[in-house]
């Protein structure tokens, strides 16, 4: 294995510059620095993390603490975070706490024990004790998506209240007065604000809350979206469109809406929440209000960098609009 010595002989530079273009400190000229990395590619050469860590206090590690891994919305926003920190030399530990407060207990005291530099976050209903706790130990930290008012701490979310409005309004807008709603679950921010947008937009249209349309639950979505589609349109007098706050469970809703061989517009108009890769590809294409997974995702992650490089920067929130995206699954109710 290459030396750092052999580098800088290699590269015709002192050892101390090599040493600056691997820990990224202190001034190197760009001709320079390509020299020196052309030198530790061709000899294959790397950096001592141990060593590295000593010398700089950094672990070059963050903990990404999410809560369903599997879900769609937030697997494609941990691929965000992961890929815009490892472009600039972070890794990613990846942890899913399936809204278990015992689970994000033990993955909070294992950032701690793995001294991470940094933690982001989308917070349970279980969360606040082990994010208080990542603040006291004064670990830069970023909420994303859901939010922890009590906290101090930067956090990037959508405006979910506009977005449960803006959905509700399109449904309405186009006809739609008997309406099902699906949310999961209901301790969640977001959900609470979506639901609340959404009976914003029933009150305008001087809509009574009619709470057999209005389900939330704690199943998981696509089930969740299926069963609960299932027993709506099994109904007398069914709903003539069904609005689910999360692409999944309305994707649970367009195969609930097939097993009773009800089509979609046709029979049924059926939107989501998200716009997670699969709703464009789903049969019919899934009307959905859109949020923008992958800027959140490199948002969150720019603010991270920018506490880490600076200790003293304050806390910043940011909320991010969230777009709605016609598509087949929705029209005029016959």
């Amino acid at each position: 294995m290459a030396t750092i010595k052999q580098v800088a002989d290699f590269a015709q530079v002192s050892v101390a510059t090599v040493s600056r273009v691997i820990n990224k400190n202190g001034y190197v000229s760009p001709d320079l620095e390509e020299r020196v990395r052309q030198a530790m590619d061709t000899l294959h050469y790397q950096p001592n993390s141990v060593a590295r860590s000593l010398r700089t206090q950094r672990s070059m590690t963050v903990g990404l603490l999410i809560p369903q891994l599997d879900h769609p919305f937030f697997s494609t926003l941990a691929f965000a975070i992961e890929r815009s920190l490892f472009g600039d030399d972070y890794r990613t530990l990846i942890c899913s706490a399936e809204e278990n407060p015992e689970k994000e207990n033990a993955y909070v005291e294992m950032f701690m024990a793995q001294r991470v530099d940094g933690v982001i976050c989308v917070p349970t209903g279980h969360s606040a004790p082990n994010v208080a706790r990542l603040i006291e130990r004064e670990i830069p930290l970023v909420l994303v998506d859901r939010d922890l008012p009590q906290i101090t701490a930067s956090r990037v979310r959508t405006d979910n209240d506009m977005g449960g409005y803006t959905g509700i309004k399109h449904l309405l807008d186009l006809g739609h007065r008997r309406i099902g709603v699906i949310g999961t679950p209901a301790y969640s921010e977001p959900m609470i604000k979506r639901m609340e947008g959404v009976l914003r937009g029933l009150q305008e249209y001087d809509i009574d809350y009619q709470p057999e349309l209005l389900v939330t639950g704690t199943l998981q979505q696509f089930e969740m979206g299926f069963n609960t589609a299932i027993e709506m349109l099994r109904t007398a007098e069914r709903p003539t469109a069904i609005f689910a706050l999360t692409d999944v469970i309305a994707i649970g809703g367009l195969h609930a809406a097939a097993k009773l061989g009800l089509s979609v517009p046709g029979d049924i108009s059926v939107m989501g929440f998200d716009n997670i890769p699969l709703a464009a590809y789903s049969i019919p294409a899934l009307t959905t209000v859109a949020q923008p997974i992958y800027a959140m995702g490199e948002t969150v992650a720019r603010l991270l960098l920018g506490h880490l490089a600076d200790e003293t920067q304050p806390a910043e929130t940011i909320i991010m609009q969230n777009e709605l995206i016609v598509r087949q699954s929705t029209d005029r109710p016959k």
